[in-house]
């Protein structure tokens, strides 16, 4: 069996790695003159970028194959070398891309030391029962704890696949930090007269659709096709739908609205209520600095780079 000796936080420019990591997010690319596969390899110590490029004698169609047979979320061995590009550290497959034929058998390892999820579980799921019981209104309290308890995989499920909060329990650890950043926002406006119940149910409630685009599967959790092909705010609105019964009409339908606009000027519908600008610029809030932070937490002072999350030049004094 091939022991987990090395984790994703030793992996440094210009070392051999040959060791299990969790295998996702597998994608397949376009190269000059044929295709290589992008995928994410991840353990309980965080995330790293791998490119699996092959052989001179692998035609596209074989690489194609081979990502398209990709188990995400299981375990494989990677064989290849790491090196620094852009600033980032990602590990090149070339030989060893015949390990990616077949998944390492999951029950012969430790969960521990494969799953990644940086998230205090415990800590986050006090936060959101505090928030909730700021809701004075009893039917929006019932809405927000009842869609809240009642939708498998909102504690565990990750709130993006690659950009945010992209890991075990990181949607519910920014839909909490995105509450409590709204609350203080609405709270440091002057003169700012929110309606404080239907601010905390939308903030609550804004991603609670992400949690049924994710499944979980090996040690990950994989998008389901409705990520892309339906959309979180939808399926959110959906959900909520189910449950207005109960509620003033007025106010259920602006939680709705600050669920479909919370993406501001880059979403269908746009905020239309100092409640529904607040929750989009915490939703924002929450998750650029997640990003920012992750892209920042390796360098070394005096380095910057080109972050991978935020997609902006980074650097750590």
């Amino acid at each position: 069996m091939l022991e987990k000796t090395v984790f994703v936080e030793e992996i440094n420019g210009g070392v051999q790695v040959d060791a299990p990591f969790v295998v996702k997010d597998a994608e397949l690319r376009e190269k000059r003159g044929g295709k290589y596969i992008q995928l994410t390899l991840s353990d309980r110590t965080g995330q790293r970028n791998c490119k699996v490029w092959g052989t001179p004698d692998q035609s596209a169609r074989e690489i194609e194959a081979l990502c398209r047979a990709i188990r995400n979320g299981e375990v494989y061995r990677i064989q290849g070398y790491a090196k620094v590009y852009n600033g980032t550290c990602e590990v090149s497959v070339n030989d060893g891309i015949a390990n990616l034929a077949t998944p390492l058998p999951s029950d012969t390892f430790d969960p521990s030391l494969f799953v990644y999820a940086p998230a205090d579980s415990a800590a986050v799921r006090e936060g959101l029962g505090h928030m909730a019981a700021r809701i004075e209104d009893p039917g929006i309290f019932s809405l927000v704890s009842t869609v809240m308890n009642s939708t498998p995989g909102f504690l565990d499920a990750p709130a993006a696949k690659a950009r945010h909060h992209a890991y075990m329990g990181g949607l519910a650890e920014h839909t909490l930090e995105t509450t409590e950043i709204a609350i203080s926002l609405a709270d440091t406006v002057c003169r700012a007269e929110m309606d404080t119940d239907v601010l905390l149910a939308g903030a609550l409630l804004h991603d609670i659709g992400k949690a049924s685009c994710f499944r979980r599967q090996g040690f990950a959790f994989v998008a389901l096709p409705e990520y892309a092909l339906v959309g979180h705010t939808a399926i959110g609105a959906a959900t909520l739908m189910r449950h207005s019964a109960g509620i003033d009409p007025s106010r259920f339908a602006h939680i709705l609205h600050i669920l479909m606009s919370h993406h501001g000027p880059h979403g269908e519908i746009q905020p239309r209520t100092p409640e529904a600008w607040t929750v989009h610029f915490a939703d924002n809030a929450s998750a650029f600095l997640r990003g920012a932070c992750d892209d920042t937490a390796d360098l070394a002072p005096g380095e910057g780079r080109q972050g991978t999350r935020t997609g902006k030049q980074v650097y750590r004094f």
